[in-house]
């Protein structure tokens, strides 16, 4: 787990998802962990899970997975100056 500074979170965790591994789960967590954003990695599709201001689960593919995770951090991290960006695998 590290603390990102929300300017390069989203340079950080794009490069991060890519070389993901299908076993694997990235998450994005506010200060006060109220906030999380979860990655996954199925087949060639990323499926993202937000619980904060909004409870979805989008499936994206790698050509929208920039954009959209672009819109999510502004949504969901309007005044974070620091988000926790942490791996794990999936047992």
């Amino acid at each position: 787990m590290s603390w990102i500074p929300i300017r390069s979170v989203e340079k950080n965790i794009y490069s991060t998802i890519i070389k993901m591994d299908e076993n694997h789960i990235l998450s994005i967590k506010s200060f006060k962990k109220d906030r999380i954003v979860t990655v996954k990695k199925i087949d060639d599709m990323y499926q993202i899970d937000e619980n904060g201001f909004r409870n979805v689960q989008l499936k994206v593919d790698a050509q929208t997975l920039k954009k959209t995770m672009k819109e999510i951090i502004e949504l969901e991290y309007p005044r974070s100056h620091k988000v926790m960006v942490s791996e794990q695998e999936i047992k």
